[in-house]
C-alpha cells in the first residue's frame, strides 16, 4: 500500500483495514501472517495440524532456534561487557582517587611540619625570654648588693668591704646561667629539629614507600581481576562465533532446500514448457487441419443459421396470415425450428419431408408441412378469393363525436389545437418511423399527430365507439381484415388541386377538366396543392384465429415492420460494415432494421376514393400498409406543417381555421376462414 493510501486503509494502531479497501473487496490481495520472526506462517483461525512438517518448515524452525541461540549468547556478552566497563570505570576512579589522596598525605605532612617547626620555634623564644628574665633578675641583684648603703657629697660612705667580690660573682653567675639558657635553648632547638626532621620522614616513607607499594599491590590485584574477567569476555567471543555459525548454517540449509525446491519447480516448468510446446504443435497442427478441413462446414453451419432464421420468419409469417399457432402443438412446432440441427431434403430447390416427426426431420419437414398446410388453406380459409371493401370513417364524427356543421366548429379546431406540437422529434414513435421527418439542420418540425386506436368489435365501431347512425364497422365474421390501400381526406381543405393528371387523359375518360389555377396563392387562408401525411401504426395487430370448428380466438401481435438484408448486396450500397467474411455474419447489413413509412398526399374530400371517373383512387391512396390488420391497438396520423407552408406555424394555422374534418379511407381485403 503506498504512503498516500496509508491513512486510508491504516488505524491509528497502524493496523490495516481491508473494508475500507475497495481493491481488497474485488479481490486484488492475498493476505498472508507473518510470525514474529519474519517467516510465513498459518492464520490463527486455522485449527488444523499437518500430519508431516515440511523440510522448509524445519529448517524455518532451526534458524528460530540459533537465532534464539545467538540473541542468548549475545544478550550474555552484552552483560559480561557492561560489566567490564563498570570494572574499568572503577580501577580508573580509584586511580584517580589514590593520586589524590597521595598529594593529600604529602600537604597534611607538610602542614604538620610546619606547625612542628612553628611550636619549636615558639618553645625556643619562651625559653629564651625566660632565661633573658632571670639574667635581668640576677644583674638586677648584683647591681644592689654593689651598691654603698650611704652617699655623701657624691660619694658612697659606709658599706661591706666585700660587695665587689659579690659584684664579680654575680657577674660570672649571670654568664654562666646565661650559657647555660643558650645551651639549654640550643639542645631543645637541636632536639625539636631532630624530632621533626624525623617525623617529616616517617611521613614520607609512609606516603612513598607503604602508600605507593599497597597501592602498587592493589592495582596489581584489580587488574588481574581485570584480565580474568577480560579473558572471559574473550572467550565469548568464540560462542557467539560459534552461535552465529550455526545461524548462518541454519540459514544457508533453508536456502539450498528452497534452491532445490525452486530447482525441481523450474525443471518441473521446463517440463511443462516442453509438453505444452509439443502438445500446442499437435494442436496447431490439429487446428490448422481442422480449419482447413471444417471450413466449408462452417459456411455450412453459417449458411444453415441463416436458413433456420429464415425458416422461424416464415413460420411466423405463416402464422400471422392464417392465425393457427397458438395452440401448444402450434407452439411446438416453432420449437422444432429452433432445435433443428439438420437442413433436411431438398429437391430442386423445393423442401421435401424428411423421416418421422419423432426425431430431427430437418428444416426441409417444417417448410414442406407449411407448404402442404398452405395449399389447402389457401382456399379453405378463403385466401384465393378475399372480401374487399372501401371505407371511409370520419375522425370528426365517429372518433372524437364532434357535431357536425357550425355547431361543432368551435370544438373541432380546439380539438386540432391539442394536436399541436412544436417538434415532431420530440415524439419517439415519429422519429422511429417516419422517414425523413428530420431535416438534418437541427431545426425544430412543428406538425399535428391524432393518436387513435382501431378495433373489430360487434356494437363498436372502428374506433371502439359505440355504434352510430353514420358509422362504420368492420365485421367480425372475417377473422382477418387486413389492409390493402389507405388515403387520407381534408374535408374543407383549401387550396388542393384535383387529381386530374393532364387534360387528354380526362376528356379521354370522358370526364371534364377543371380549370387551371390562377391567383389562389392570394387566399389568406390557402394551403398548399399537395399536402403531404403520414400514417403509421404504433400498437399491437390484433385478429381472430379461424373458427375452423366455428370457435375463434383473438390473436394479437406486435408486428415488428423491419428490413430483410440483401444476401450480396451487388451494387454496393453502403450497408456493409465488415471487409471479411465472418462466420457469424455473413449478410451485409443489420439483421433487423426498421423499415420507415413514406409520406404520402392527402385527398380534398372523401370523394376521391370513390369509383369516379374524374378520379384515380390508386394515385390517391398509399399501398405501404399492405398485409397489416385493420384492427391497431394505436396509430398516429402525423401532419407536418412544413408539407402545407413555407412557414409550417402559419400552415399549421390555416390547416386548423379551415379543416372541417379528417377522413381516412381503408381499402380492405378479407378472409373469412371457415
Amino acid at each position: 500500500v503506498s504512503s498516500l493510501d496509508f491513512e486510508k486503509y491504516y488505524h491509528k494502531d497502524n493496523e490495516y483495514d481491508s473494508d475500507k479497501d475497495p481493491e481488497y473487496k474485488s479481490g486484488y490481495w492475498i493476505e498472508y501472517e507473518l510470525g514474529p520472526h519474519g517467516f510465513f506462517s498459518k492464520p490463527k483461525a486455522w485449527k488444523g495440524r499437518r500430519e508431516s512438517p515440511g523440510r522448509i518448515q524445519t529448517a524455518i524452525s532451526e534458524i528460530i532456534k540459533a537465532r534464539n541461540s545467538a540473541h542468548d549468547a549475545l544478550a550474555n556478552h552484552v552483560w559480561l561487557k557492561y560489566q567490564f566497563d563498570r570494572h574499568i570505570e572503577l580501577f580508573e576512579a580509584w586511580g584517580a582517587t589514590d593520586a589524590f589522596l597521595t598529594l593529600q598525605d604529602t600537604d597534611i605532612a607538610n602542614r604538620e611540619r610546619d606547625i612542628a617547626v612553628a611550636v619549636l620555634t615558639k618553645d625556643m623564644l619562651v625559653m629564651a625570654s625566660e632565661a633573658w628574665s632571670d639574667a635581668i633578675d640576677d644583674a638586677y641583684e648584683a647591681a644592689v648588693d654593689a651598691t654603698p648603703d650611704t652617699f655623701v657629697a657624691g660619694m658612697a660612705v659606709g658599706g661591706d668591704v666585700a660587695k665587689p667580690a659579690k659584684i664579680v660573682y654575680s657577674t660570672l653567675q649571670i654568664g654562666l646561667k646565661a650559657g647555660l639558657a643558650a645551651s639549654r635553648i640550643i639542645a631543645e632547638a637541636s632536639v625539636g629539629g631532630s624530632e621533626i626532621a624525623a617525623d617529616r620522614e616517617i611521613a614520607r616513607i609512609e606516603i612513598d614507600n607503604v602508600g605507593t607499594a599497597e597501592a602498587y599491590l592493589y592495582e596489581k590485584e584489580a587488574i588481574l581481576e581485570l584480565e580474568a574477567e577480560f579473558n572471559d569476555l574473550r572467550s565469548n567471543f568464540y560462542e557467539i562465533n560459534d552461535r552465529i555459525q550455526t545461524l548462518s548454517d541454519a540459514k544457508g540449509d533453508l536456502l539450498t532446500l528452497m534452491a532445490d525446491g525452486n530447482a525441481l519447480q523450474k525443471e518441473r516448468e521446463i517440463f511443462r514448457q516442453r509438453a505444452s510446446a509439443i502438445i500446442q504443435g499437435f494442436r496447431t497442427r490439429d487446428a490448422a487441419f481442422r480449419i482447413f478441413r471444417n471450413e466449408k462446414l462452417e459456411r455450412y453451419k453459417t449458411l444453415y443459421d441463416l436458413a433456420a432464421r429464415y425458416t422461424y420468419l416464415a413460420a411466423k409469417a405463416y402464422d400471422y396470415e392464417t392465425g393457427l399457432l397458438h395452440t401448444d402443438k402450434g407452439k411446438s412446432f416453432l420449437s422444432r425450428i429452433v432445435q433443428s440441427r439438420s437442413l433436411g431434403v431438398m429437391q430442386d430447390g423445393i423442401p421435401q419431408f424428411a423421416g418421422s416427426n419423432t426425431g430431427d426431420p430437418g428444416l426441409s419437414s417444417v417448410l414442406a408441412e407449411m407448404g402442404a398446410d398452405w395449399s389447402t388453406l389457401k382456399g379453405r380459409l378463403g385466401f384465393n378469393n378475399p372480401d374487399t371493401y372501401g371505407t371511409t370513417v370520419s375522425m370528426r364524427g365517429e372518433k372524437f363525436r364532434v357535431l357536425p356543421g357550425a355547431d361543432g366548429a368551435d370544438n373541432w379546431r380546439d380539438l386540432l389545437e391539442t394536436f399541436h406540437h412544436d417538434n415532431l422529434l420530440s415524439d419517439k414513435d415519429v422519429a422511429t418511423h417516419c422517414m425523413q421527418i428530420n431535416n438534418g439542420d437541427g431545426l425544430p418540425v412543428p406538425g399535428l399527430i391524432i393518436e387513435f386506436g382501431t378495433v373489430i368489435q360487434d356494437g363498436l365501431n372502428l374506433f371502439g365507439k359505440p355504434l352510430a347512425p353514420f358509422d362504420s364497422y368492420f365485421s367480425p365474421t372475417s377473422f382477418a381484415n387486413k389492409i390493402h390501400a389507405v388515403g387520407i381526406a381534408f374535408d374543407g381543405y383549401r387550396g388542393m388541386s384535383d387529381s386530374s393528371n393532364n387534360d387528354s387523359a380526362v376528356v379521354g375518360a370522358g370526364g371534364n377538366s377543371p380549370a387551371t389555377p390562377g391567383g389562389g396563392f392570394l387566399d389568406p387562408q390557402g394551403l398548399s396543392a399537395t399536402p403531404y401525411v403520414y400514417l403509421i401504426p404504433v400498437g399491437l395487430d390484433s385478429m381472430r384465429s379461424p373458427p375452423l370448428g366455428d370457435v375463434s380466438v383473438v390473436r394479437t401481435w406486435n408486428v415488428q415492420d423491419v428490413a430483410i438484408p440483401l444476401p450480396f448486396n451487388i451494387g454496393g450500397s453502403g450497408y456493409s460494415t465488415k471487409a471479411l467474411w465472418q462466420s457469424e455474419d455473413s449478410l451485409s447489413e443489420e439483421m433487423f432494421s426498421v423499415r420507415k413509412h413514406q409520406a404520402f398526399r392527402a385527398a380534398p374530400s372523401a370523394d376521391a376514393f370513390m369509383d369516379n371517373p374524374r378520379f384515380f383512387p390508386e394515385n390517391q391512396t398509399n399501398n405501404r400498409l399492405i398485409g397489416r390488420s385493420v384492427w391497431n391497438s394505436k396509430w398516429k396520423l402525423v401532419i407536418p406543417g412544413r408539407a402545407l407552408l413555407n412557414d409550417p406555424d402559419e400552415g399549421l394555422d390555416r390547416f386548423i381555421q379551415t379543416v372541417k374534418d379528417i377522413q381516412i379511407h381503408f381499402r380492405t381485403y378479407s378472409y373469412s376462414g371457415n
